[in-house]
């Protein structure tokens, strides 16, 4: 056996959010799956359980273990006499490449050791950043782009692929998180209200869990990082996300990237004083997140009227200006060229 026990630090032992909910019955089958696959067993043997409760299990270590990226399905064998039955995984690679995936994998970890001795907060920015730096979205739905595989071996991936990742990045710098499962409407595209399957993450920051969706900071992105969907309470999250199963209550409000960093407005005199101080300092992106907005088209023609006049008041000439935002969110995006 060359399991995945000991590789990881989950959090200070916790971690298993989805083993958590399981009855006592399904943990044990848990408990005997999760070795069994780690180890590449061809058969696991159990007792005599529904193919749907193995299924549910099975899906449940997947999403708890982000590093177990070689299985998706099984086939059963059910002996009704002695109530047991024989489970065989199917595994997507050889065992040499899982073998020496795995390892890449762990290696390239070690690039988040540089936050390993900083706060909670610090080491989910610099992952968030990371991703958004250094990694693109799949729009061809490679096999790899599914698991962590994509974003180590490809440097792209989907938003599953993109949850899984995030999750054994926190795991390694010991900051509980959880992939979500559920639906939700893209604001890059703002004119599709279709709801589509989707993934994220939700993280404990300090004691207290947020939303964290790097996948549409990461759809967001232009010129500058976007922390749209950055420790998000369910109110927000909400907007345009619905969540599938059982997670943990994110109930705090305001600790969001915007309100951390002191980057929100909440009248007009306010968003004209912070694309004043914006442009004082030289900036040509500006981001800030509106609140107390009860007319979304009324803001955005205030916005772009407040950035023209802010410009050719401080550098006497008119000069073009972009309004991007998230109407959801109601985060601006305002770039002077």
């Amino acid at each position: 056996m060359f399991g995945l026990s000991g590789l990881l630090k989950t959090s200070a032992g916790r971690g298993k959010h989805y083993y958590e909910k399981l009855t006592d019955g399904q943990k044990l089958l848990y408990k005997s799956l999760s070795p069994g696959i780690e180890s590449l067993a061809g058969e696991i043997k159990l007792p005599l359980r529904p193919l749907n409760e193995i299924s549910l299990v099975l899906n449940c270590i997947l999403l708890d273990n982000p590093m177990i990226f070689y299985v998706t399905s099984f086939n059963m064998l059910s002996d009704l006499h002695k109530q047991k039955c024989i489970v065989r995984p199917e595994y997507k690679y050889s065992p040499s490449l899982i073998k020496q995936s795995l390892a890449t994998v762990l290696k390239y970890m070690q690039v988040f050791d540089v936050v390993k001795s900083r706060s909670d907060i610090d080491k989910e920015i610099f992952v968030h950043d990371f991703c958004l730096n250094n990694y693109t979205y799949d729009y061809s739905f490679n096999d790899y782009s599914f698991s962590v595989l994509g974003p180590v071996f490809n440097k792209t991936a989907v938003c599953d692929g993109i949850s899984k990742f995030v999750k054994l990045s926190l795991d390694y710098l010991g900051v509980y998180s959880l992939v979500v499962h559920g639906k939700a409407k893209n604001p890059a595209n703002a004119n599709d209200d279709v709801m589509e399957r989707h993934a994220w993450n939700i993280v404990e920051i300090e004691g207290k869990t947020y939303h964290l969706d790097v996948t549409f900071d990461l759809s967001l992105k232009d010129k500058v990082n976007r922390y749209d969907y950055f420790n998000l309470a369910d109110q927000d999250i909400k907007k345009e996300h619905s969540i599938v199963g059982r997670v943990p209550e994110c109930a705090t409000v305001g600790n969001d990237y915007f309100s951390v960093n002191s980057m929100v407005a909440y009248s007009p005199v306010e968003l004209d004083k912070f694309i004043e101080k914006g442009l004082m300092h030289g900036k040509k992106n500006i981001v800030v997140k509106l609140k107390n907005v009860k007319d979304t088209e009324t803001i955005v023609a205030k916005v772009l009227s407040l950035a023209q006049q802010q410009y050719g008041r401080i550098y006497k000439c008119s000069g073009m200006v972009e309004v991007k935002y998230n109407s959801s969110q109601l985060v601006f995006e305002i770039s002077f060229m």
